[in-house]
């Protein structure tokens, strides 16, 4: 044997088997030279010497049990051969279809992408550059707070989430985006317009609207009182940062949010927290091992380059 056809040779030997020992090069040899009508032109189409071409052939027959071509006077079907024939067919233009499907992925001419965030304000226009650069990839997104989307991380229901974190969480990748401050909204009134921040101390007088629990707000803000010793009037817990500002609004008490989650809302005013330097990130998170995922793997190296505060 030529070199060649030793390491195609080899090349049979090695190829991944289906059940009952048949091998996708030895299909794709047998609807060859079934095609071809010829054991050369069929070795030509495949790019392999004449002797593998035979070797696969003989490989399957074996497998099947049965002979499946007329060698003479010319390679015709045998009965078995004409009804492998149309399965192999059908099983080869699915396993092409599957071929180009992960080239697309990889290439990403193709894809969905589930994105979970907590802070839609950044995340929105992260996801609207994200698609300018990537029109082929179809993207799904979910609100949550903090604790729902690594639940949804770990249960693999989303492939990232952009979200609020105070420190990196160990055990995902974490890409940072923007860090966000604690922020104190006020009734845009005579008396808080006047103000023009407001000291952690100050909000022990005042009740407040509070997120639930599981949000990232809140539990920055609980932190920030635990290491004061102090604790809040929580007047109205509520499920949203919209929700936030509704009940401000309507005077139940004083909110806490992030940095630009206020929206331009005018009804209200953002006041800093003086003396403190309470402070989260928003971060893109995914699990390690989605890393490598085509798709996760360009938005998340879009998130690291994305500067722009959130959408007003």
């Amino acid at each position: 044997m030529s070199k060649k056809e030793v390491q195609d040779a080899t090349e049979v030997k090695q190829s991944p088997r289906r059940e009952g020992g048949i091998t996708t090069g030895a299909m794709r040899a047998f609807v060859a030279i079934a095609e071809a009508e010829s054991f050369s032109k069929a070795a030509a189409s495949l790019g392999v010497a004449q002797p593998t071409i035979s070797l696969q052939l003989n490989a399957l027959e074996q497998a099947c049990g049965v002979p499946l071509l007329h060698r003479r006077p010319k390679i015709m079907l045998t009965d078995a051969g004409r009804e492998l024939y149309v399965r192999a067919r059908q099983i080869l233009s699915r396993l092409d279809e599957l071929e180009a499907y992960t080239r697309d992925l990889k290439s990403l001419d193709r894809g969905r992408l589930s994105i979970g965030t907590s802070t839609p304000g950044y995340a929105m226009p992260l996801v609207a550059t994200f698609l300018k650069g990537q029109p082929a990839i179809g993207v799904h997104t979910r609100i949550g707070n903090t604790s729902a989307l690594l639940d949804d991380l770990t249960q693999c229901r989303i492939d990232v989430a952009v979200m609020t974190l105070d420190v990196p969480v160990a055990t995902m990748h974490c890409t940072l985006i923007q860090t966000q401050k604690l922020v104190v909204c006020a009734p845009a009134s005579k008396e808080w317009k006047a103000k023009e921040s407001i000291r952690m101390s100050e909000l022990t007088h005042h009740p407040l609207v509070m997120r639930e629990q599981g949000s990232m707000t809140r539990r920055l803000l609980e932190e920030a009182f635990e290491k004061r010793g102090e604790s809040a009037q929580v007047r109205l817990e509520v499920g949203s940062r919209e929700a936030v500002r509704e009940a401000v609004a309507a005077g139940i008490g004083l909110g806490v949010l992030l940095e630009g989650e206020l929206r331009g809302d005018t009804r209200l005013v953002e006041l800093p927290l003086a003396g403190s330097n309470v402070a989260g990130g928003v971060y893109a998170v995914t699990l390690k091992e989605a890393v490598d995922i085509p798709a996760v793997g360009a938005f998340l190296e879009h998130a690291s380059s994305f500067k722009t505060g959130p959408a007003s």
